[in-house]
């Protein structure tokens, strides 16, 4: 098992994200909660998976996407929520990602890839 994940570490360490790449991540909350998010990633389109029902985050301005302000930069994808001032950094070299709350609270999260 630590190989495989050796394997796809360093496949996103020499991987550059693009619009050809599509990846689903689930995202494993390891600071307290043990919740999980899976998101699926097709810059520049982000969809969120929650409650059994994908969610067009970006490269939209109807539903839930309008309150949501997604950037991707070579690894790194940053989401900011307008409404809740919810903030989330992806880093896909290092497989992590951090959410961040208004009131200072702050969750970290390991991730892997996953097949949907």
């Amino acid at each position: 098992m630590k190989v495989i994940i050796s394997i796809i570490m360093i496949f996103f360490s020499v991987h550059t994200f693009s619009e050809e790449s599509s990846i689903t991540l689930k995202c494993n909350e390891i600071t307290g909660t043990n919740r999980s998010d899976i998101f699926k990633i097709n810059n520049p389109n982000f969809k969120w998976y929650y409650k059994g029902k994908w969610y067009e985050l970006a490269n939209s301005k109807k539903g839930v996407a309008k309150d949501w302000e997604v950037s991707f930069s070579k690894e790194i994808i940053t989401l900011f929520n307008y409404k809740t001032k919810w903030f989330r950094l992806i880093n896909l070299d290092k497989m992590t990602a951090l959410m961040k709350f208004p009131t200072g609270e702050e969750y970290i999260y390991h991730c892997i890839l996953i097949d949907i």
